[in-house]
């Protein structure tokens, strides 16, 4: 389990991800004079470079935060109001990264179907999901030692 958790750590770990600038600029359409003003506003912040160069840097984080607050400005949201709608999409995101990251406890064929183990529903039994080829996610509970001999199967 604590490697699984380390593989999906690593395959979701955006914070190595930084953008100049212009590059920002670029990605969302937001101008890089916009961006100083909503850094100046404290709306977004820059990273510290490591490398010690005077260009700002920013992250993956707030690459979406700058295209969340471009979408709903282009709604005709006030910055604010824009910021505010941005920021409660993030909260958001929070509680499904710390899904991602704690509840998923492998993978595993259930079926003939790929499932995701999303750990213990009561002491004996484990919560599958199932997801099909085609069609909805459907659900199935396992014995603990079945759903963890199936998940040891599939090594990622």
């Amino acid at each position: 389990m604590a490697e699984f958790t380390d593989q999906v750590r690593e395959a979701f770990d955006f914070h190595r991800l930084v953008f100049r600038i212009g590059e920002l600029s670029s990605m969302t359409g937001v101008s890089a004079r916009q961006l100083r003003y909503w850094e100046k506003k404290e709306l977004i912040v820059s990273r510290d470079r490591e490398d010690g160069q005077q260009a700002r840097v920013y992250t993956f984080k707030t690459f979406i935060k700058v295209s969340m607050m471009k979408y709903f400005l282009d709604a005709g949201y006030t910055l604010d109001g824009a910021s505010k709608q941005a920021q409660a999409r993030e909260d958001n995101v929070k509680y499904i990264h710390r899904f991602i990251s704690t509840g998923m406890q492998g993978f595993a064929k259930v079926d003939d179907e790929m499932a995701i183990n999303l750990g213990a529903f009561d002491d004996s039994q484990t919560l599958m999901a199932l997801l099909p080829e085609d069609g909805p996610v459907h659900y199935k509970l396992l014995p603990n030692a079945e759903a963890q001999r199936l998940t040891d199967e599939i090594q990622l």
